[in-house]
């Protein structure tokens, strides 16, 4: 087999991404159902769907997509919440027809001069996640937080404290450290050596992979040791995936928002190539769903500017590139669109237009002055809908089964937002 072509990879240099030695600025979508949607059959497949949301994305000029490469299952049977069918059933067992979804997935982003961010844990349990390594290995149930309810249609649930201490276990319990490490890490070398069965590239000579991501948004952890716990546990899995794969970024997948002291803790690693954040303005507490006047947006886009000024400032001291890797937001949720009102597709997206239009244009400035290297929104459902009755069905649009479908979606008929995203690609361009 032929040599990959280096010069395609994404590459960094100071606070720049480049790809065939020209600047390369992310426009992204966030896709995390992407590898069930690949496959060839099943309840989730649909890759007539995939095609013509990739199809879509790029007409707006969007060339990265961001994936999971993982899904945990439980050996308490099916869980609530939960993406299914999963990656890998038990430890080090795949579901091959997943598997080979994903294999699908990439193999068509070439096709529409697009690369992926690739992350191979969650913390979060929707897709099983870390939580699920610690009740592999100390066969305990997970503590669920509050979820989301699709029969009852309300957030129900358990403490999200004692969901915390439970996972972040993870990193943190040195009884069960070298156990779940080393599970995870056989994982890893389970994708970044795999071989693509659809066009026979290994994932580590992929060119359409942009980054690996450690994790989707590593919690801190409490205490004070706390930011070494963390920083040895991303300073080993990364320079883990950094021995298997040394072409490819690689990226924490941290949300970034406690501040700069943990920012750099989490990014200090040499084998972090590429530092992370997210901004969601509703989850933090800075927007009020319920509130038609433009107070608590215009507080939530102030916010955001300080948010990324604030994290382009500490990647530009660290020397690294940043990409702000979820930004969203719900539709309207008052008037006639009240209550349940704000998850249907038809409801209006006023704020969450200008909050969109707010970040592209800020990181656009920042990313042009080489302070930032693009940003991704949170997420493309494309032509997929919720459904318009309760039920447990995962509906695959782009909220993640924990959460009520169509509350951060993005769809293909969302016109004025594709629009503010096609504005993004342009400006960084520009």
């Amino acid at each position: 087999m032929l040599e990959p072509n280096r010069s395609q990879f994404v590459s960094a240099s100071g606070t720049r991404l480049f790809r065939d030695g020209q600047p390369y600025f992310v426009s992204g979508a966030n896709y995390w159902q992407a590898m069930n949607l690949g496959m060839a059959a099943g309840s989730s497949g649909d890759r007539k769907r995939v095609l013509c949301d990739l199809a879509s994305l790029s007409k707006r000029g969007v060339n990265m997509i961001r994936i999971l490469a993982a899904t945990e299952g439980s050996q308490f049977g099916t869980q609530p919440d939960r993406m299914y069918p999963v990656l890998m059933t038990a430890p080090g067992q795949y579901e091959e027809d997943v598997f080979a979804g994903l294999d699908w997935f990439l193999a068509q982003l070439p096709k529409f001069n697009m690369t992926a961010t690739v992350s191979l844990t969650n913390y979060w349990t929707w897709s099983g996640g870390i939580a699920q390594y610690v009740s592999w290995i100390t066969d305990t149930r997970i503590p669920y937080p509050k979820q989301w309810d699709h029969l009852q249609q309300i957030f129900v649930g358990g403490d999200y404290e004692v969901f915390l201490n439970y996972t972040n276990r993870f990193y943190a319990d040195a009884s069960i450290y070298e156990t779940v490490q080393q599970l995870f890490k056989t994982h890893i070398k389970a994708v970044v050596n795999r071989r693509n069965t659809v066009n026979g590239i290994n994932y580590r000579d992929d060119p359409a992979i942009m980054a690996w991501e450690l994790m989707n948004e590593p919690q801190i952890i409490a205490g004070n040791n706390g930011q070494q716990q963390l920083f040895q546990w991303i300073d080993d899995t990364a320079g883990f995936i950094h021995s298997l794969d040394p072409h490819h970024l690689i990226t924490t997948g941290a949300e970034s928002k406690n501040g700069e002291q943990w920012f750099k803790a989490m990014h200090q690693s040499r084998h972090i190539t590429l530092a992370s954040c997210h901004f969601w303005p509703l989850n933090w507490g800075y927007y009020n769903s319920t509130d038609p006047t433009n107070a608590s947006i215009d507080y939530s886009i102030s916010k955001m500017q300080v948010f990324v000024e604030d994290n382009a400032r500490w990647a530009r001291d660290m020397g690294i590139p940043v990409v702000l890797f979820e930004f969203g937001m719900m539709r309207d949720n008052w008037g006639k669109f009240s209550g349940l009102g704000g998850y249907d597709p038809q409801a209006p997206v006023t704020h969450r237009n200008m909050f969109y239009t707010a970040v592209v244009n800020r990181i656009a400035e920042l990313a042009n002055d080489g302070m930032f290297a693009g940003a991704a929104f949170w997420a493309y459902a494309g032509i997929a809908r919720p459904p318009t009755k309760p039920t447990t069905d995962i509906t695959w649009t782009g909220d993640p089964p924990h959460e009520p479908p169509g509350w951060n979606s993005v769809y293909n008929d969302d016109e004025k937002t594709l629009n503010i995203i096609s504005m993004f690609s342009q400006l960084l361009l520009s």
